[in-house]
């Protein structure tokens, strides 16, 4: 049972509605029956004000002799005890002072329930001592074997004195009436909302549902291989969004998927063309095509193209052992200026060959970094060893060290020759890319960028190509030592 999210939410917002329902209709009952009597008592104690007014002004010392005798007064409020029984089934009674009810007005009580006509004054003691007191009163009576009266009593004054009373009672029948009435009303405008709820709640559920149905129908696509699937993004803003992020990380993982298949195909032709040289000048010398006297030759090309194999090997065990989170840094503090003249030595006899013009621009002299130093001397090890490839004869290799932040340093390589391509700027630091092959000696694997993109990732540093207008700027960051205050020199 409810299997499905959509029972389930349905039959949750069902309940939800149905228990507001309820307890909105046990609240609304409440305050319907307690306004309900709180407006009744005030209308009868309005009636009763006016009532025990009329009685008052009679001219006479003792109100019981004038109102037996028949004046105009006394017929207003003959007329008075009717309307009040017509307009709110209520019943008046005058009493004087000893609770005693007055002759004439008895016949008020003509056509009055059994409760109202077998009132006992007794019952009503305590009201009239309040009242006697020159007190209103108003409260629910029950006598012993009737059911509930409301009842309402004013004093009737003359001359500054009390001299009796005036009781309004009603039926407590006769106010529930008038409130379940007004409940019935209000329990047909519950049922009739909450009917109205649970289609409306139906319809939004459904909305709900059905874009995640659509979301767990790609995904089960996905998982058979079909990476181009994508999610319709429809459905409220937290379904779109989901949707949205289902589509996007669909495209990453088909690009990744690209990008493996493009790796294996890349691989395969890095490995594919040492390997076939190296088979075809063995097989030269086994069949006797190539002659003893050039061995030496087509060794040292076989020697050549098993290095480059290694190296590609060598780069790709790297870059898998970064990828799965195995190698490890090795934070030391040290001069990444003096890591820089180290490097250059390294490439001394490139830099002669071309007759180049090398300038050190360093802002801060030492410059204490933190850092992996192997690992950063295999990053500007591989960002020279490009700049020299692509830098033209007799022209000028830049390295220059800057604050970019106060505790941020940047090292920037850049050299004079063609700039890069706009559409090679973007895939440098792809795996093996290669930007201009026809400045490139083969020697290369592709992957050295790619490797230095890794490291400064690693390092949580940046590693950015940088627009010139002729020639080529890479840059990467590093931690500084100690905070730098020094001026920014421009890279």
């Amino acid at each position: 049972m409810f299997q499905s999210m959509f029972d389930r939410l349905l039959a949750l917002y069902m309940v939800v509605i149905l228990l507001v329902a309820l307890i909105g209709g046990a609240f609304s009952m409440l305050s319907i029956r307690t306004t309900t009597i709180e407006n009744r008592m005030e209308s009868l104690l309005t009636q009763a004000r006016e009532i025990a007014f009329l009685a008052g002004n009679i001219d006479n010392d003792i109100i019981a002799d004038y109102l037996n005798i028949e004046t105009a007064t006394m017929a207003y409020l003959r007329w008075k005890a009717q309307n009040v029984y017509e307009e709110y089934g209520a019943y008046i009674l005058i009493v004087d002072r000893n609770g005693r009810i007055l002759h004439n007005m008895q016949l008020a009580l003509q056509g009055a329930s059994d409760a109202l006509q077998t009132l006992d004054p007794s019952d009503m003691s305590d009201a009239l001592k309040e009242v006697l007191k020159g007190m209103e009163y108003q409260a629910r009576i029950t006598p012993a074997s009737k059911g509930a009266i409301f009842t309402v009593a004013v004093p009737c004054i003359l001359d500054d004195a009390v001299v009796g009373a005036v009781f309004i009672h009603t039926s407590a029948q006769v106010i529930e009436a008038e409130y379940r009435g007004l409940f019935l009303q209000i329990s047909v405008g519950f049922t009739l909302a909450a009917i109205v709820a649970m289609f409306g709640t139906a319809f939004y559920t459904r909305g709900i549902v059905k874009p995640l149905t659509v979301i767990t129908s790609a995904a089960e696509s996905m998982s058979r291989g079909n990476l181009n699937t994508r999610a319709e993004v429809t459905g409220v803003n937290e379904i779109r969004q989901l949707a949205g992020a289902f589509n996007v990380m669909a495209e990453k993982l088909e690009q990744v998927e690209a990008g493996r298949k493009e790796f294996v195909a890349n691989v395969s032709h890095e490995l594919r063309s040492p390997v076939t040289s190296i088979h075809g000048f063995v097989d030269g010398m086994l069949d006797g095509t190539i002659p003893p006297e050039e061995y030496n030759r087509y060794l040292q090309i076989v020697s050549d193209e098993t290095n480059r194999m290694k190296r590609l090997i060598t780069d790709l065990l790297q870059l898998s052992r970064m990828d799965n989170g195995v190698d490890q840094l090795h934070i030391t503090e040290f001069d990444i200026n003096e890591l820089t003249r180290r490097v250059l030595i390294g490439h001394i006899n490139d830099i002669e060959q071309k007759n180049l013009n090398v300038q050190l621009n360093f802002c801060y002299e030492p410059c204490a970094v933190r850092a992996d130093n192997d690992r950063i001397s295999q990053v500007m090890h591989n960002i020279v060893d490009n700049a020299l490839k692509f830098v033209m004869e007799n022209g000028n290799l830049t390295i220059t060290t800057s604050l970019l932040h106060d505790s941020i340093v940047g090292i920037t390589v850049e050299n004079d020759g063609d700039p890069i391509s706009q559409e090679d700027m973007p895939h440098l630091f792809d795996r093996f890319y290669k930007a201009d092959k026809a400045h490139t000696s083969g020697k290369g694997t592709g992957l050295g960028l790619s490797i230095c993109k890794q490291i400064m990732q690693m390092h949580g540093q940046t590693i950015m190509v940088l627009p010139r207008e002729s020639g080529a700027a890479i840059r990467f960051t590093l931690q500084a030592v100690k905070r730098l205050e020094l001026p920014q020199l421009e890279a």
